[in-house]
């Protein structure tokens, strides 16, 4: 066994927990910017989000690049898990690979944890201002109106209103 592959990939996953934990910094200043209505601020947020995004995907490569490298030097299948994996290594390296591991799923948890609680309370919000609007103006529930106050046909797409309720 050549240790040089399994602290290539540990390195690597200790690589991708850092992109993913700077993801999850990312998502939360998007709900921060969601939350406190800072519409320059999260476009900015958004911007930032989708680079940690980039980087926990080029991350997510480089570490099974390395996972791929290290089963092939121990002689084992591409499609091994972690516990098959460390079974093949002399018992002074279980831990090593196992730590790694647990650390890059739990990492994993928090991003996709923060990334579900952003989407929900975007999803409530729209819910929300959709009841609202719905109830408030019930006789208008389905048509956009122009500034002539005629009615104009829908065209898919967001929907921006920039008003106070």
């Amino acid at each position: 066994m050549n240790i040089d592959k399994l602290t290539a990939f540990i390195e690597r996953a200790e690589n991708q927990i850092r992109a993913l934990d700077g993801f999850v910094a990312e998502q939360r200043a998007v709900s921060g910017a969601v939350r406190a209505r800072d519409w320059p601020g999260l476009e900015q947020a958004l911007e930032r989000a989708t680079q940690a995004a980039e980087a926990v995907a080029e991350a997510e490569e480089r570490r099974l690049e390395a996972w791929e490298s290290f089963l092939h030097d121990l002689g084992q299948p591409l499609d091994s898990t972690i516990f098959r994996a460390s079974l093949a290594l002399p018992v002074e390296y279980r831990t090593m690979l196992n730590d790694s591991y647990r650390m890059l799923r739990l990492s994993a948890m928090r991003a996709r944890i923060e990334n579900e609680a952003l989407s929900g309370f975007v999803g409530g919000a729209a819910s929300t201002l959709r009841l609202a609007m719905e109830t408030l103006f019930p006789e208008r529930k389905g048509h956009i109106y122009g500034r002539s106050g005629r009615p104009n046909s829908a065209k898919a797409g967001a929907l921006i209103l920039d008003t106070a309720l």
